[in-house]
């Protein structure tokens, strides 16, 4: 039994796409990327394989697939019986990849352009290698003070109330291939089968006669708060989406050359050590040593679909509704196009005008207009938006704003407890206060990116 674990990815984006399901209009609901930059709903298996590595968030050069999901919210009830979704802060993902090089029939790598969705409900899901029965589990778990770790587990997509240091949600994918569906006149899933029993070296179903290795994706939600979550599509049923963009040849290279690390070679078990990958001392991949962070909520806006999605009282829905896809307007991926480090950007969360709370979106609508309101309140703001980048790129914001939670709070507020600037949006706000304004709402600042390394390092 071979295990290959590609660990440390973080988001790169969050958007209304589907590159799968729709390349010319909004998908039916928010989904988290891990991998290229390149999520687009109009992207092509070429644009995420020759995707620079320095736009994608995989940890390793060579694999520049693309792994999706349902966005994770927090639901907030407020006091006059309307909720907030507050997208889940931190989350981190690992994909697993899994075979038996015993198997009939063999294992191969995946062809170009291969794609596939898989459900928790599908035909076969109910049954694997999960506590020997499941092919889908959720954890939520407890560091102790003596470093061992107390999990609870569910064999469904569960969401306790209590809290826990982390949740996590661990899902196998189909293993069995007919051998067709590479293009985009088809439903992406009836290609593939589960094995008859679920399990990683089982037999596939007449019909499915060849086998790619199985990707168990683990999606992890850090400093998990308890209470009500869901999922951006309303459903208890979890899926995954993968696009395949590993460097042609290579993965078969791995599968052909590289060597199994188990405790007992005549026993392999279900969760061998890991192997294939440097970490594991094999040459078979080369580290990223430049991967990049999520994709702005404000570039999305601009370029993928105008719509909130971080914090909002309404969680967009509807394939092909709502807000207008946005023709995808480049063909790579360039230095200037995702500026994330850019301190020239717009407040992602929303603010008082006249009492009534607005966003930047809504400033878009009659820009000339609305930026001049408050005597240029506004501007400071939407400084990308209004074009007054220079005045106020760097200044704190005059008005009250919201935070996640609904709460109305200021830059006085902020000033007095400097570790306020790490709540939601809020550096995008006091962006004087801050000092290092920050265009990713999910507070993706090195030392938080170190400290979420350390924790699976405890792991």
């Amino acid at each position: 039994m071979f295990k290959m674990c590609l660990s440390g990815y973080t988001p790169s984006g969050h958007a209304r796409s589907d590159p799968i399901i729709s390349q010319t209009c909004a998908s039916d609901h928010v989904h988290t990327f891990y991998g290229p930059q390149n999520f687009h709903p109009q992207t092509s298996y070429e644009d995420i394989r020759d995707t620079p590595h320095r736009f994608s968030t995989t940890p390793f050069v060579e694999n520049q697939s693309l792994y999706w999901h349902p966005t994770i919210y927090e639901v907030i009830g407020n006091d006059d019986g309307t909720k907030t979704y507050i997208r889940a802060k931190v989350i981190e993902s690992t994909p697993y990849y899994r075979w038996d090089d015993s198997s009939s029939p063999p294992v191969e790598a995946f062809s170009p352009g291969f794609r596939m969705i898989a459900h928790s409900n599908d035909d076969g899901a109910n049954q694997g290698e999960l506590d020997d029965e499941f092919n889908l589990r959720t954890e939520c778990c407890l560091f102790q003070d003596n470093a061992e770790v107390q999990c609870d587990y569910w064999n469904d997509l569960h969401f306790p109330n209590s809290s826990c240091d982390y949740l996590e949600i661990v899902f196998a994918m189909p293993t069995c291939w007919n051998g067709s569906s590479l293009g985009d006149n088809n439903d992406h899933k009836s290609h593939m089968r589960y094995t008859t029993n679920g399990k990683v070296n089982g037999s596939c179903p007449n019909g499915f006669n060849r086998r790619i290795p199985q990707i168990q994706l683990t999606v992890s939600v850090l400093e998990y708060n308890g209470g009500t979550y869901q999922l951006s599509d309303g459903s208890d049923v979890w899926h995954v989406d993968f696009f395949n963009g590993w460097q042609e040849k290579k993965l078969q290279e791995i599968i052909d050359n590289c060597e199994p690390t188990s405790d007992d070679e005549d026993d392999p078990s279900y969760n061998p050590p890991c192997s294939c990958s440097p970490e594991e001392g094999d040459d078979f991949m080369t580290f990223n040593e430049e991967d990049s962070g999520s994709v702005c909520d404000s570039d999305v806006r601009e370029l993928i679909i105008d719509e909130a999605i971080d914090v909002t009282d309404t969680l967009p829905r509807g394939s092909c509704k709502g807000s207008n896809l946005i023709s995808k307007s480049w063909t790579e991926l360039s230095d200037n196009l995702l500026d994330c480090k850019s301190s020239c950007v717009d407040t992602t969360t929303n603010f008082l005008v006249k009492n009534i709370p607005r966003s930047c979106s809504w400033v878009k609508t009659n820009t000339k207009k609305r930026c001049a309101k408050g005597g240029n309140k506004v501007a400071k703001y939407c400084p990308k938006t209004c074009g007054t980048c220079t005045k106020h790129a760097c200044v704190n914001a005059p008005q009250r704003f919201y935070l996640a939670n609904g709460k109305l709070k200021s830059c006085k507020w902020v000033a007095r407890k400097k570790s306020r600037c790490n709540k939601v949006g809020v550096a995008l706000i006091c962006r004087a206060t801050c000092s290092n304004p920050m265009c990713d709402a999910l507070g993706r600042s090195s030392g938080l990116r170190h400290r979420r390394k350390n924790i699976f390092e405890r792991l």
